[in-house]
């Protein structure tokens, strides 16, 4: 169970750093890496698939405020 949370707080750090946030993702992928408990690979893909959905959210946001230009 500790590993599946460490993996959640791995895409949680991933995806907030891809947003407007200022959180470093990196050091939490290093510190896991250096830890040697947890496969390199899925922590890349855990990694990569949180900062490409907070680049989505950003893109999405980013798009959409055009919508709210007029309102204020």
């Amino acid at each position: 169970m500790f590993e599946l949370t460490s993996y959640v707080g791995l895409f949680v750090a991933a995806f907030a750093a891809a947003t407007l946030l200022p959180m470093q993702s990196e050091a939490v992928l290093v510190g896991m890496l250096h830890s040697a408990q947890y496969v390199a690979s899925t922590l890349l893909a855990v990694a990569t698939f949180g900062n490409v959905l907070g680049s989505a959210l950003t893109w999405v946001l980013g798009r959409s405020v055009e919508r709210f230009r007029h309102k204020r």
